[in-house]
């Protein structure tokens, strides 16, 4: 994408052209977000579609069912066995569980770490604990893994003190929640543009399109009134001369305020088929209990007379050759089970999740630490390749908080702004065998290879480091005293 054609054609403020500019140049994923979104939601699987499953027709005798001359019979449709399972959201949980579990943390590089460059970084993480991005971060990823795309925006509030005046609040899109996403890359990568096509509801209750566009240099409201498109003349901003009608808005970090967040297909995509085939297999059976389950008495030849209700030792009589059985499977279904056995296996395996339903892990008992972690070493690794995807999303979010500060929050701190870089730093969920580890931590600390805040630190007992280190001290000099609490 040609930078320089195409901030032109948004700078003309035609919507036409600006709307045909990110619609021909819009992401392309391997699934339909549509599918996808279908897929996700265990309610709207093809097992409940009635055209896919379709209704089993029955002829049903009522009347004299005596004989044949006297039946008479009705045609009747009943609903098969629909068995959906939720695996997509399994998968998509699990991976966010392992991924997120642990919080993100901020490993700064500081250049001088200096007090205004550490009073940054509280700045930075006050701002994202005031909008607990520990639980976005949840929704952003799950929002991510089964839609295939999502974003956050970041924009200014007042605060309502005189210092700081302003600070960050911050949005999440998505196609699920009703928003068409458009980024804008040009040859190298770089978003040049972003645009959000959405509805709100304004007068009357009616949904009225709005269409957003963001540069590194203003923000255009645009909107569908009357069957006309344009700027937005109902847009109010505050300025530090008070709230204003201004369309379009200059942008004061002179960054896109938006991170957008992609990746080609959903979380489940190599095991959709057989996650389809499991919940076909499983229905089947399900339908087949439904006419075995219970004795049925197939008859061949005359039936001469009934045992009556309530009768003791029931008798069937039955003409000269005439013969009566109870239907009954051939072989039992060994083969079925086998089937789902694998798809399960299968399923879990190939999408890289760990089965740890009660039923899977209820005979395993005390497992050691290293056991742990090779048990659990693939959703690692999957948790390593999704740091590759939503780590970037992390990068550009510190960076647009930096900004956010040292032009806006309080500028005093610009010049940190640009010279303290901000790492984020995932960690992978491990359950803990805690008393193994504890055991680890005592025999370094005492064999000298681990300093006693370390050891603090890593201690799973321990919530609050420092807290704990002072309460170390105050132990060590009551014993130094003779004082015992």
């Amino acid at each position: 994408m040609n930078i320089k054609n195409a901030l032109e054609v948004i700078d003309k403020q035609s919507y036409k052209e600006i709307a045909q500019l990110f619609t021909t140049n819009a992401p392309s994923f391997e699934v339909s977000q549509e599918e996808a979104i279908k897929e996700y939601k265990v309610a709207n699987h093809d097992i409940f579609d009635a055209n896919y499953r379709q209704k089993k027709k029955i002829v049903k005798g009522f009347g004299d069912t005596s004989s044949a001359a006297t039946e008479k019979t009705i045609v009747d449709y009943i609903d098969p066995a629909r068995i959906g399972m939720s695996f997509q959201q399994l998968i998509v949980d699990r991976r966010v569980g392992f991924m997120l579990n642990i919080p993100v943390k901020i490993n700064p590089v500081y250049e001088s770490e200096s007090d205004k460059e550490k009073a940054l970084v509280n700045s930075v993480e006050r701002i994202l604990n005031n909008n607990k991005m520990n639980y976005k971060n949840k929704e952003i990823a799950r929002r991510l893994m089964s839609e295939m795309e999502c974003a956050e925006v970041w924009y200014f509030v007042e605060t309502g003190k005189a210092k700081p005046r302003y600070t960050l609040k911050c949005n999440i899109w998505s196609p699920d929640l009703g928003d068409k996403l458009y980024p804008l890359f040009d040859s190298t990568g770089d978003m040049i543009a972003f645009a959000r096509s959405y509805k709100l509801k304004e007068e009357d209750n009616k949904d009225v399109d709005h269409y957003d566009v963001y540069t590194n240099d203003y923000e255009y409201r645009y909107v569908n009134r009357d069957n006309v498109w344009k700027l937005d003349d109902l847009v109010e901003v505050v300025t530090p001369e008070g709230v204003k009608n201004i369309n379009p808005i200059p942008n004061a970090l002179k960054k896109i305020p938006v991170i957008y967040h992609s990746q080609k297909r959903p979380e489940w995509s190599d095991v959709a088929s057989m996650i389809k085939r499991l919940e076909d297999s499983v229905s089947n059976h399900a339908d087949m209990n439904d006419y075995f389950g219970s004795p049925i008495l197939a008859v061949v030849g005359e039936i001469l007379g009934f045992a009556q209700k309530g009768e003791q030792g029931k008798i069937l009589q039955l003409a000269e050759n005439a013969k009566a059985n109870y239907l009954a499977l051939n072989s039992p279904p060994e083969s079925i089970k086998m089937e789902q056995d694998n798809l399960r296996d299968l399923i879990y395996t190939l999408s890289q999740t760990p089965d740890i339903s009660f039923s899977a892990m209820k005979g395993m008992g005390t497992i050691a630490q290293f056991t742990m972690k090779a048990f659990f070493m693939d959703a690692h690794l999957a948790v390593s390749k999704k740091e590759e995807i939503f780590g970037m999303g992390l990068q550009r979010r510190f960076n647009i908080i930096k900004a956010a500060i040292g032009k806006v929050i309080d500028t005093s701190l610009e010049r940190e702004a640009e010279a303290v870089q901000l790492i984020p730093k995932i960690t992978p969920y491990l359950p803990q065998n805690d008393t193994e580890l504890i055991d680890n931590i005592t025999v370094a600390r005492t064999g000298g290879i681990l300093s006693k805040e370390t050891a603090v630190e890593i201690n799973p007992l321990v919530e609050d480091t420092e807290t704990e280190m002072e309460r170390l001290k105050d132990d060590t000099t009551n014993q130094m005293t003779g004082f015992e609490v």
